[in-house]
């Protein structure tokens, strides 16, 4: 079975990323990426990609959406306007992380930590949406933390002290919004969803795909999710999720060819 080197989940400093665009193209280039998406949070800023890999290309983001109380990161492919129903909804929600990171440092602050929210914008670039890895490196800069992974384990995931939640969009919103405007909706990382039930839910939801391939994915995990979506008829996909070359995989993961092709039929059928 022949297999292709594919990465369809990185971001740049659009969002989250710790490299622009044009240093993740260079590494594209380097590691001779057969296809790939630039999916960073909200937003389609990195687009349209360099002339010489736009075949090599489908268009995408990924978007913090809510289920059931708890965060699900849903994939979008195939959008390729900023007009669309969906990045019109996203605007909205990119407000709503200026005023979420607000109250974050806020509450650190009466945790006794010395941040501020011009910490956190120092550490955003671009046109980037602001998020929880800025503040984390806010934090690394400062010497508060020795590591992202820290700051995360001790003030920044879900449920810990520093914790906020994002007024979000419902995963059943965000998939509407995302076939409104052209694209498939691949649900992302799985082995982060809180409940393993909420899988099937998103699924009937009317997701058209599964992130199988991940770094949070064991061999006996990828096999399950590749027979949950076998069962169910649907895409499945993988990619690095790199955000900076200290905390994340090199680009690129290896799925067979008979996969990519299905994905990339399902992208065309909708578009």
């Amino acid at each position: 079975m022949s297999e292709m080197l594919v990465d369809l989940q990185m971001h740049t400093t659009c969002s989250d990323g710790a490299w622009p665009k044009e240093r993740i193209f260079d590494e594209i280039r380097a590691k001779h990426l057969e296809l790939f998406c630039i999916t960073d949070h909200d937003t389609i800023a990195a687009y349209p990609v360099p002339d010489d890999l736009a075949s090599r290309c489908v268009p995408g983001l990924e978007v913090d959406t809510e289920h059931a109380g708890h965060t699900v990161h849903l994939l979008a492919y195939g959008v390729t306007s900023d007009d669309t129903p969906l990045l019109t909804a996203l605007r909205k929600q990119r407000e709503e992380r200026e005023v979420r990171m607000k109250a974050i440092v806020e509450r650190m602050n009466g945790l006794g930590v010395d941040v501020s929210y011009d910490d956190v914008r120092t550490q955003v670039k671009g046109g980037a949406s602001v998020g929880r890895p800025h503040l984390a490196r806010a934090l690394l800069a400062k010497g508060i933390v020795s590591n992202i992974q820290e700051a995360f384990d001790k003030y920044l995931a879900d449920g810990e002290k520093g914790f906020v939640k994002l007024k979000r969009l419902t995963s059943g919103d965000i998939i509407d919004l995302i076939h409104r405007s052209g694209g498939i909706c691949v649900i992302a990382h799985p082995n982060r969803l809180r409940e393993p039930h909420h899988l099937e839910e998103i699924y009937k939801l009317g997701a058209d795909g599964v992130e199988v391939v991940h770094p949070t994915a064991t061999p006996d995990d990828e096999q399950r999710l590749y027979a949950f979506a076998d069962e169910r008829g649907i895409v499945t996909t993988g990619g690095s999720d790199f955000h900076a070359p200290e905390t994340h995989p090199p680009l690129g993961v290896r799925i067979e060819k008979a996969r990519i092709d299905r994905f990339l039929e399902r992208v065309a059928a909708i578009a």
